[in-house]
């Protein structure tokens, strides 16, 4: 038996009765679990509300297998969350669970500073009120533990290459990011996540950095898709 934290990423129904539940583990990255019968059967002792995405459980399993899906024989929630009771909290979720679903794909394996991050944030989303600017910051930081966190070393210079992710003052990539959207970028960039509160940027402010910066994923991810849930998060925030 293998014990372990988890934090849940992401469900995908399988049959009529069962989940596959795709968790990020402390101890062993990202690890693909069967919920046999859980969509049925009351009596079960594992229930599908433990399974929320960003739901941060303890896990008892089998754990045999590298590849492929393994079997949960206990799970219990570490610390109750009220995430769920917010639609803008919500949306954010499913957003983010819709993005890293996309990354940890390509970020199996362990990595215990990676869980830590996204423990702290799901924690501290989880304490504060909604705010409209956090998704934003939260991928910004990610890249620090999947391998292109911006180099800020010439954050003075005029230009951002999304291609090489280094601050520039040339012109002559077809990845800059836009010179409009520099101020705002520089900006979010040298703030802590309590800072973010105090930004005022408008709708269309947030719109652009957005896509500017699913746009540096898509650049820097192979397989990366931009997520459906974009346009909802949009709107939540008008």
């Amino acid at each position: 038996m293998s014990k372990t934290s988890a934090i849940v990423i992401w469900t995908i129904k399988y049959g009529d009765s069962s989940l596959i539940a795709n968790c990020y583990t402390k101890n062993d990255g990202l690890i693909g679990y069967m919920l046999n019968g859980i969509l049925k059967s009351r009596k079960r002792t594992l229930k599908k509300a433990l399974f929320q995405p960003f739901n941060i459980i303890n896990i008892i399993s089998n754990r045999t297998k590298k590849e492929g899906l393994n079997y949960i024989k206990e799970a219990s929630v570490i610390q109750p969350l009220s995430l769920h009771n917010s639609v803008i909290k919500t949306s954010i979720i499913l957003f983010l669970s819709e993005v890293l679903k996309n990354v940890l794909k390509e970020e199996k394996s362990k990595n215990s500073n990676l869980y830590d991050y996204l423990e702290t944030m799901i924690l501290w989303m989880d304490s504060n009120h909604p705010n409209p600017n956090f998704h934003i910051k939260f991928l910004i930081e990610l890249t620090r533990f999947i391998g292109f966190y911006p180099n800020i070393s010439n954050k003075n210079k005029k230009y951002f290459d999304l291609s090489s992710g280094c601050f520039t003052d040339k012109n002559n990539s077809e990845n800059i990011l836009s010179i409009s959207n520099m101020r705002y970028f520089k900006e979010i960039l040298g703030m802590d996540f309590d800072q973010i509160k105090t930004l005022n940027w408008n709708h269309n402010v947030r719109i652009d950095i957005l896509n500017e910066i699913i746009r540096y994923y898509s650049i820097h991810l192979q397989n990366f898709k931009t997520p459906k849930s974009l346009y909802v998060l949009h709107e939540i925030f008008k």
